[in-house]
This record gives structure tokens, sequence and C-alpha cells, in this order.
């Protein structure tokens, strides 16, 4: 009757989950009209193969033997558009920042400038990394599927599941001129029920990680708000701050919440994997011994715990230190001085981002050891 109820249940998630995504689908497609865009000009970009290259005016990178700078004389030809099929020629520059070198057979994506009464112009703009993205993705997919079988399959639905949220609901919300925080709120008890549900189907197991990934998350924002008063950050000191402006001045983005929001939604992940590990840590002991008491299966979430501590909290330090290890040899090179970087933006938004990130994995450790032991229990009983 359980193993019924349960398949039962999981048969429903599954429709709420597809009403949710057609639902938001047609939302989507209803308020792209209210979407500003802010590219005037008449550049589209299609796919094209480069037939012939003159390298006379190169010479190699100083920095890197592996480069190149200067000037390629490339001709391509366009593969789709207007102009499928025409040979067009084209100097492609190569600068220290933007360095696209080509040979023969290199597929590119062309930048086309098609102006009214005058002739189009053709610039390489990147590699055409289309296939090769997708490749990965496909490898990824069935290395998820290979080891981890059925389970792989259901995690996969729950990460397109969590991306497609993110993108197509949260973003688009955010943009509107909606809260950023209210709308990551609600983006991670959404994909956090959604993701674990697939997961590990209806359990007081997943409910007692999706709880004790909500009330994480949940502490990472109040976290990181002190913190964030405290060092006077926001949305406002981050690099896409002028461009988040002219946004902000006509659909009324809250330019303050958005570092809010993204922090959020970057620490889902280790609090997720904390939460859940807990909960099936506690599990596994009450199987093996169904006689522990809620405050002993409390212990044994918390010496689990302990271990994971360290690790969690070094992934996610690491994870943002990595993000920023440009600006830091940038910031190196040219001798900043200690305040200085002590009083940087750079500093205390990575600080602000890792540590109420770590903290609130640490908590996520006897949150969920209490729910979980709570649960449990009342289950048996």
């Amino acid at each position: 009757m359980v193993s019924i109820q349960k398949h039962k249940a999981e048969i429903l998630l599954g429709i709420l989950a597809i009403l949710f995504v057609a639902g938001v689908l047609v939302w989507n497609g209803r308020i792209q009209k209210n979407y500003k865009h802010y590219n005037n000009t008449d550049i589209t970009y299609v796919k094209g193969i480069v037939k012939e290259v003159s390298n006379d005016e190169l010479e190699k990178d100083k920095t890197n033997d592996n480069r190149y700078l200067g000037a390629q004389k490339v001709k391509a030809e366009v593969l789709e558009g207007k102009y499928k099929g025409e040979i067009v020629e084209i100097e492609n520059y190569l600068t220290a920042s933007s360095n696209v070198f080509v040979e023969p057979g290199t597929r590119v994506i062309l930048s086309q400038d098609d102006p009214k009464g005058s002739e189009p112009y053709f610039l390489i703009y990147n590699y055409y990394r289309s296939p090769f993205i997708y490749g990965f993705v496909i490898l990824f997919f069935l290395m998820m599927i290979l080891i981890g079988g059925f389970k792989g399959i259901r995690a996969i639905l729950g990460l397109a599941f969590t991306l497609f949220t993110i993108v197509l609901w949260m973003i688009p919300i955010i943009y509107m001129g909606y809260s950023p925080v209210l709308a990551a709120i609600a983006t991670v008890v959404i994909t956090t029920a959604v993701t674990l549900l697939f997961l590990n189907g209806f359990s007081r197991k997943t409910l007692s990680a999706i709880i004790g990934t909500a009330l994480g998350v949940l502490l990472v924002g109040v976290i990181f708000a002190g913190i964030s008063y405290f060092l006077h950050i926001s949305g406002y000191n981050t690099d896409e701050t002028d461009f988040m402006v002219l946004i902000a001045g006509n659909t009324k983005l809250k330019i303050a919440e958005v570092l809010f929001a993204g922090v959020l939604i970057s620490s889902l992940g280790a609090v997720m994997d904390v939460g859940m590990s807990i909960a099936s840590a506690i599990y596994e002991v009450l199987e093996v011994n169904r006689e522990l008491t809620a405050k002993q299966l409390f212990m044994s979430g918390l010496n689990v715990g302990k271990d994971m501590i360290g690790t969690m909290s070094n992934t996610l330090i690491l994870a943002f230190t990595g993000s920023g290890l440009s600006t830091l040899l940038v910031l190196t090179a040219y001798g900043i001085k200690y305040h200085q970087f002590m009083s940087s933006d750079f500093l205390a938004i990575e600080v602000g981002q890792g540590l109420s990130g770590t903290m609130a994995v640490i908590l996520t450790v006897p949150i969920t050891s209490v729910v979980s032991s709570f649960l449990y229990k009342r289950k048996i009983g």
C-alpha cells in the first residue's frame, strides 16, 4: 500500500512539474514584448567556415608562443542566412583580449553587419563551439546514467528543472522589477523540493533534506544580509553596475538585491549536498538500529556533519576564490597596498559570499539533524 501511494505521489509530482514548465513557457512567451533590448545595430550572427588564410601580418605573442598577434586576411564561406554560400573577405585582428586564430577548415561564428543601403560587413566573432558544448553535455549525461543508473536519470531531470526555473522564470521575474531576493528564495524552495523528490521520491528522508536545505539557504541570506550591511556591499559594487543601471532605467530592476540573490543561488548546491547527506546518514543509522532515540540520532548526524564541514567549507571558499583568481593576479601585479586590498569591493564581496555560504553549511548540519531525528522517530512511533 505504501509503495502504491509513493508511486502515485511521484506521478503527481511529474504532472505538477510538467504543468509548471508549460505554464512558464507560455508566460515567458507573453512577456517577451516587455523586454527592452539595448542592441541598436543591424548585426546578426551566422555560421561560417574558413576557406583561405594569409598570415603575413602576424607575429608571435611574447607572453605565449602558442598565440599570435596582428591580423589575418581570411576568406570564409557563409553557411546560413541571406548570404548563404557566398565567400566573404575578412580582416581578422588578433589582440591580447580578442584572439580568434583561424586556419582553413575552422568553423566560426561570423558577425554580419547589414546596414540599409550599404554592402554587408563581416567579422569573425568567435569559434563555432556549439557542437563541442553539446557533445560534452551529452558525455556528462551518459556518465551520470551509466554510473548512476535510474538515479542518474532522475538527477538529470532535477538539474534540467533547476536550470529551466532559473533561466526562464527567475531571471525574467528579476528583469521585470520584482524583488530578486524573493525570486531567489522561491526558486530555491521550488527547485530544492522538485530536485530531491525526483532523486529520492517521497519519503521522510527526502522531506528532512528539503527542510534542511531550504532553511540552510535562508540562513545564507540572513547571514549575508548582516555581512553586507557592515561591509557596505550590494549589487551596486559589482563590475556590471553600469549595465544594470541602464537596464533599471526602463525595467525598475532592483540592483541592490541582485548580489544578494546571486549568493542564495550559488550556495544552493553545497547546502543541498550537506542536507541530503545528513538526512541519508541518519536514515541508514536508524535502519541498522531502530532502538536509537531521537537524541542519539541527532548526535550521529552531528558526528557525520563534523567530517563534512571542513571539506564543504573549503569547497565554497575555494570556488569563490577561484572565480576571482585573475583579479587577484592583477591586484598583485599592481602592488596594491594592504589597506587598499582589505577595503576593496572585490575582497568584501568574496568574503561576504564565501563566509555566508560556509556558515550556512555549518548550521545546516544541526538543523537537518534535528529535523531528521524528529521525523524518523515520529514515523516509527
